[in-house]
């Protein structure tokens, strides 16, 4: 017998259909998130008590789910717990892995957590016995971050503090006595800054007094002065070199008349040359520049002097020439003068 649906009925079952199958999805993405679908391994552990541990309670490997507890029980006076693991962490547990039981807050909610043991370990076998150690209580933490000792410190720190404050509040103490001699430091400093502004004292004076000021100017006066004397030294120094250039000449001539009458003379002469060549030394000196007016003058009085004594000698020497007996017939006769008075006057 051949059944025939019509369309309502089709349509009718392609909805249960498709909600079936909506159904079985939904269930499969739960599984999954739930772990329905996972594969888990069996393993058991031992404490001294419960730790306030129930069925479901997550088993966490660095804080991260790895199975949760399936059956907690009594053995003797003992408590064996019962954990279901995930087969892809088998391979974690090992003979010296260890369990505890730690909560996220010292108050909060317990949990397993499993510590992995060495990588050399073999692994242990599915319904084997992890070793556990004891949950850590408020005195082992308190222990582990020396709350004693940072109480006596804070004890201490707290005593000395009030020491110092009492010695500051001391009216004879350090500070106050400290801040009293502050207090006559700066009352001083006013005191003789006034005296200052008002003209008193050395300091006073000397900051409103004019006296100092016009000694100053007066002594710069005097220095302007005796730069204005050097200038006018240096500039009269050109015309006191033309005017030896022309006694030298004289001299030259004077020297040359002699030699040619009076042989003797030449070695006089030749201390009136080196005193000429001194001179010269002296006026190349005077035209490069008058910067040392005072010595350059001093040695034209010293090359002067030689040609003075130079002379004299000469003239010594040409009046013993005038006595010779031999010179003497042979000289013109001297000029007669002739007077020129005009008579008494009337």
């Amino acid at each position: 017998m051949e059944l025939k649906f019509d369309k309502k009925e089709k349509a009718v079952g392609i909805f249960i259909i498709c909600i079936a199958m909506l159904l079985l999805t939904t269930v499969i993405v739960i599984g999954r998130g739930k772990g329905w679908f996972k594969t888990y391994i069996t393993y058991y552990t031992i404490f001294d008590q419960s730790y306030n541990l129930e069925v479901n309670t997550p088993v966490k490997l660095f804080n991260t789910d790895i199975g949760k507890i399936k059956q907690i029980l009594l053995v003797g006076d003992k408590v064996k717990i019962k954990l279901s693991i995930s087969h892809e962490f088998g391979s974690r547990i090992r003979k010296s892995t260890r369990a505890t039981v730690q909560s996220p807050t010292v108050l909060g909610a317990e949990h397993i957590a499993i510590i992995p043991g060495e990588d050399d370990s073999p692994l242990l076998q599915a319904g084997g016995v992890i070793p556990s150690d004891k949950k850590k209580s408020i005195a082992d933490y308190l222990g582990e971050f020396q709350v004693e000792k940072t109480a006596k410190m804070i004890i201490m720190a707290a005593q000395e503090i009030t020491s110092i404050v009492q010695i500051l509040r001391d009216p004879h103490g350090p500070f106050f006595t400290a801040f009293k001699s502050l207090n006559s430091l700066l009352a001083q400093v006013e005191k003789m800054t006034s005296e200052i502004d008002a003209g008193k004292g050395t300091v006073g004076g000397l900051i409103k007094s004019r006296a100092l000021l016009d000694q100053v100017h007066g002594n710069l006066d005097e220095v302007g002065k005796i730069i204005g004397n050097l200038s006018e030294a240096s500039a009269k120094t050109p015309g006191t070199a033309d005017q030896m250039k022309e006694t030298l000449e004289t001299l030259h001539e004077i020297e040359k008349g002699i030699l040619e009458s009076v042989p003797d003379i030449k070695r006089t002469m030749k201390d009136v040359e080196d005193a000429v060549g001194t001179l010269k030394i002296i006026l190349a000196d005077i035209e490069k520049g008058s910067k040392n007016i005072p010595e350059v003058t001093r040695s034209t009085s010293q090359g002067i002097q030689e040609i003075r004594k130079a002379v004299n000698n000469i003239d010594k020497v040409v009046q013993s020439l005038q006595q010779h007996y031999f010179f003497k017939p042979r000289l013109p006769p001297e000029p007669t003068g002739r007077n020129v008075d005009a008579g008494l006057r009337q």
